[in-house]
């Protein structure tokens, strides 16, 4: 019951928040687009820091107005309890555990979700870090299911940082908002190893991280 309560109130603050929030800028490659517009066949990454501030944008801009149907991964822990009853309130449901706990339940509930048409969201780094390594969970459910892997990111002009393991960062009231979609990026079918893959993945989320940084000071000049 806490957790519902809790998560009724960040709905509400995210819902009130994010109206004072300006979208500049959605850059979303050719390529990607293909795969929006077919709303399924592929899967999400982003960082455990983006997860209040991509919510909105992606029950906004994905799954109402596109109707790609979400399904985020949550760890089983305390926090992810309540933000699984946060993405509840925004009509997604999500698979319960992460590598550390409930890797394999929750291995074969993504399979099954996939193979239902919807689109799973991995945050890589979680749930407890270290902030921005990859772990291998994301490459492993896209070898299994030859599925490509397209990172979103999102930043801010202004923001508070919380002094949360990830440095979560959340916007200020009548902050400019800009997101970026990344190429999607294949993993072959069948690896044994899985460490070479996550360096990739890890080096593709953190360019995307300077490329917004890079377009919101070109933005303010």
């Amino acid at each position: 019951m806490k957790y519902k309560i809790i998560s009724y109130i960040v709905y509400l603050i995210l819902r009130v928040w994010f109206f004072f929030v300006r979208n500049k800028e959605i850059i979303i490659p050719e390529e990607t687009k293909k795969f929006l517009e077919k709303k399924s066949g592929f899967i999400f990454a982003g960082w455990h820091n983006q997860i209040l501030s991509l919510t909105k944008h992606v029950a906004v801009f994905l799954q109402r107005d596109r109707k790609i149907i979400l399904t985020p991964l949550v760890s089983h822990s305390k926090d992810g309890e309540f933000i699984y009853e946060t993405f509840l309130r925004f009509k997604m449901e999500s698979v319960r555990g992460s590598s550390s706990k409930g890797g394999s339940a929750a291995f074969r509930q993504l399979l099954k979700v996939i193979k239902a048409g919807r689109v799973p969201i991995f945050t890589p780094d979680g749930p407890r870090g270290p902030i921005y390594k990859v772990q291998a969970g994301v490459i492993q459910i896209a070898s299994l299911t030859k599925l490509p892997i397209i990172c979103f990111c999102s930043t801010f002009d202004s923001y508070h940082e919380f002094k949360s393991w990830d440095k979560h960062r959340f916007p200020k009231f009548f902050a400019k908002q800009w997101v970026h979609y990344s190429e999607p990026f294949y993993v072959p079918e069948g690896i044994k190893e899985t460490e070479s893959y996550q360096i990739q993945l890890e080096k593709i989320m953190l360019e995307q991280i300077e490329i917004l940084e890079k377009i919101k000071s070109e933005s303010s000049k």
